[in-house]
């Protein structure tokens, strides 16, 4: 599929339906108002919601066109969970993103704690 820059292709809240592999372009991911990474060619997004069964954790905005592969819920959760060593790895990447999502909310200061002190 091909995507013109600034297109939109997941939102965090949705419920997740495809797993996509950039082939060519560039993507932002942004966890809240907050860019969290930059992702280009051979990279990959959206295995979360897929894995989890839970709603998307970040929306995703092309920032070039770009092209992008996309397997549907069914093929990409059959391809992963058939061998230990695919959800072994699979496991370790969701854990290192949202650990990622957790340790950059941690750091955020709190404005009402903020308030309460001045």
């Amino acid at each position: 599929m091909r995507l013109p820059a600034g297109a939109q292709i997941i939102t965090a809240g949705e419920r997740g339906d495809r797993f996509y592999v950039i082939d060519s372009g560039e993507v932002e991911v942004f966890e809240g108002e907050t860019l969290a990474r930059q992702q280009g060619g051979g990279d990959y997004f959206g295995e979360i919601a897929l894995l989890r069964d839970i709603s998307r954790t970040a929306t995703v905005v092309a920032r070039s066109d770009v092209e992008l592969l996309a397997l549907e819920r069914e093929d990409f959760l059959d391809a992963v969970t058939r061998d230990r060593l695919s959800t072994q790895a699979a496991e370790t990447v969701i854990a290192s993103r949202l650990g990622t999502t957790r340790r950059r909310a941690a750091s955020k200061p709190d404005p009402a704690a903020a308030r309460s002190v001045a």
